[in-house]
């Protein structure tokens, strides 16, 4: 525990203004050994919440049930190691999932949306991303999940997206569809622990992107918004019982689904970019929902927007894993790492019977945020 705070305070202390620092040391000289590590993990998110950038922030995208993927990914990123775990228990037996052990420390780690959907394993992610949620606190970091509009999609009840070798994973159709009921093992998780959008530092993180009017009034409020309207989603299917504003919110230009940042020229989306990023206080924004048909991240709009769905899923998407670009694609394990200011794009692949980061590409720095109307919170 003592360690971990020794990791963290040259980096934290040096973030607040001098009587924070004071108060900080008294607290840390104070608190007892199992306080100390909370204290640590509590202060690098007050941290986080005033725009000072924690350690380290990790990003990966789409994964549409490729449980294998996403472990390569995980442990090349030095985030998680598999665990076999007694206690793990499914009905029926998860088919890949035996439990994860978090070893990354004090980082933060956003899964930006679409776990499900296309490929095999979605029901092994949803178990994988609720047992890193878990652990990554005691550590001093911290995992998110954002929906993604698959997700949304499942709350819906759109299954048509949904593999045959899915449904077989959760042991039918019958069973998967309680899972994704508002009181299901999945549904909860998606009602209760997800989120629509995520701002750790000056990074704002979301599944499709995110314009200036569901930025207008700050994350927190998105997320409630979201929290509400997709409660009323799950209860009556469809856009049953919703206000127009609400549906909106769900439909194409929402941050679920909307294009408009990822696919349209530049001098007509960075000023409204650069409006959104004003609202909540950020220098970039991360998304995938929109495939990089190249399979790296692209940086639009100076690095403002990085682009960052490299069609991880070889499951979801096999004809783009062929390695030739016959289908007009090319899928990549890569991944988006924020250090300080600095944005990198990292590309995952085989090291012998293991997997590491093979490339580490900077991406543009964009200018750092001016004064907000509000700091905002995850």
């Amino acid at each position: 525990q003592d360690s971990s705070l020794e990791l963290l305070a040259p980096h934290l202390v040096p973030a607040v203004s001098p009587v924070g620092r004071r108060r900080s040391r008294i607290a840390m000289a104070r608190a007892g050994r199992g306080a100390v590590a909370a204290f640590a993990a509590g202060l690098l998110w007050r941290c986080a919440a005033d725009g000072v950038a924690p350690i380290r922030l990790v990003s990966i995208g789409d994964l549409h049930g490729d449980f294998d993927h996403a472990m390569a990914m995980l442990r090349a990123a030095g985030l998680a190691e598999a665990a076999e775990d007694d206690t793990v228990d499914g009905d029926p037996p998860y088919a890949r999932y035996r439990g994860v052990r978090w070893t990354g420390g004090n980082a933060t780690l956003v899964q930006t949306g679409d776990l499900v959907d296309r490929g095999t394993f979605a029901r092994d992610l949803y178990a994988l991303f609720q047992e890193l949620r878990r652990q990554a606190p005691l550590s001093g970091g911290r995992v998110i999940n954002l929906l993604g509009n698959h997700e949304l999609m499942m709350l819906m009840h759109d299954l048509r997206y949904v593999s045959k070798a899915d449904y077989k994973n959760f042991g039918g159709a019958e069973k998967r569809r309680e899972a994704f009921e508002p009181d299901g093992a999945i549904g909860k998780q998606l009602l209760g622990e997800f989120q629509a959008a995520a701002l750790v530092g000056d990074t704002v993180l979301v599944h499709a992107g995110l314009l200036p009017e569901d930025a207008a009034k700050g994350i927190d409020a998105l997320n409630e918004r979201a929290r509400k309207t997709l409660e009323t989603v799950a209860r009556h299917g469809r856009y049953g019982g919703q206000s127009r504003e609400d549906g909106k919110l769900l439909g194409a230009t929402g941050p679920f689904w909307v294009r408009r940042l990822a696919d349209k020229a530049e001098h007509s989306v960075c000023p409204i970019l650069e409006e959104t990023l004003h609202l909540v206080g950020a220098r970039r924004m991360v998304v995938g929902h929109t495939q990089v048909e190249e399979g790296r991240v692209r940086p639009r709009c100076g690095g403002r927007l990085l682009m960052a769905d490299t069609i991880i899923s070889q499951d979801g998407y096999p004809m783009c894993w062929r390695g030739d670009a016959s289908d007009g694609c090319v899928g990549s394990m890569s991944f988006v790492e924020v250090r300080g200011s600095e944005a990198f794009a990292k590309l995952v692949e085989p090291d012998g019977e293991g997997w590491r980061v093979a490339q580490e590409t900077p991406l543009p720095t964009p200018p750092a945020p001016g004064p907000a109307e509000s700091r905002l919170e995850m």
